[in-house]
Parts: C-alpha cells; sequence; structure tokens
C-alpha cells in the first residue's frame, strides 16, 4: 500500500526508490531512526506501540501521511472444523465490545472490534491486487 501510494503521486518505485524489507514494523520504524533509511512504512499499531515504549526516538520521527484503508486481517477456519465450534468462536468475537473482559481483550490487540466477514468481503483486496499488479508491479508469490 506504501508503494501504492508513492505510485500515485507521481513516484516510479520502481526506478526513484530502494525498497528494503526489514522483517517486521518495529525495525522499519528503527531503520528510519537510525538514519538507515529516508523513511520507513508501518501501520497504526506497531507505531502507537513504538511511541509508547520508546516516546524519546519517537518524537525524533515524523508521520508524512497515511494511506486509505483496506480491510484488516481475517480469521479463517479449516472445513473440517464442527459448525457448532466456528459459530461460538464467531459469536464470541463479534460480541468482545459487549463485556468489560471484552473490550480489554480488543485493547490489548489494538483493534476496536470484529467484523463478520466472508469470501466476498475480501475481493476488495483482490481487486487492490490486480490494480497494483497493473499499474505498479507484480506482487511477488512464494
Amino acid at each position: 500500500m506504501p508503494q501504492f501510494f508513492l505510485h500515485s503521486h507521481g513516484i516510479d518505485i520502481n526506478r526513484d526508490v530502494q525498497s528494503a524489507y526489514v522483517g517486521s514494523q518495529e525495525s522499519s520504524i528503527m531503520n528510519v531512526y537510525l538514519g538507515k533509511s529516508a523513511a520507513g512504512a508501518t501501520w497504526p499499531p506497531p507505531w502507537r506501540l513504538f511511541q509508547k515504549d520508546h516516546p524519546a526516538e519517537a518524537s525524533q520521527l515524523k508521520m508524512i501521511w497515511e494511506t486509505l484503508p483496506l480491510i484488516n486481517n481475517s480469521v479463517m477456519v479449516r472445513d473440517d472444523v464442527p459448525e457448532t465450534v466456528r459459530t461460538q468462536v464467531t459469536k464470541s468475537l463479534l460480541e468482545l465490545t459487549q463485556t468489560p473482559q471484552g473490550k480489554t481483550i480488543l485493547a490489548g490487540m489494538e483493534t476496536a472490534r470484529f467484523h463478520a466477514a466472508d469470501d466476498a468481503s475480501y475481493g476488495v483486496v483482490t481487486d487492490y491486487i490486480k490494480r497494483f499488479e497493473k499499474e505498479v508491479r507484480l506482487v511477488e508469490s512464494k
């Protein structure tokens, strides 16, 4: 998403920048802090955690832009998991906002709530990847 953002703002990410994949969100932040990278990409929960855990270092950095959001991670289940278990897990996750204990769990995850979704809900990701590959570069699959 950061590469597409740069592309959409006139930067050829295949020619104008050198991307480095450093292994973790905190490593991306630290590479900028240590001067090893001019800029880094992360997402909000790790950035907030870094600000909390390393306020002096975080104060030396500046967030300059944010990409538009895309549907987040999913909780998936195999076909051989009994329907009763799937239903109970889904119900439990969707109802976390309704109890103090559930709200504590969500706060620890830096997540406001879970949303019900299905395969079709992730069509926006498929569309995004197709557009990215058409306009920017192929996405490597391993």
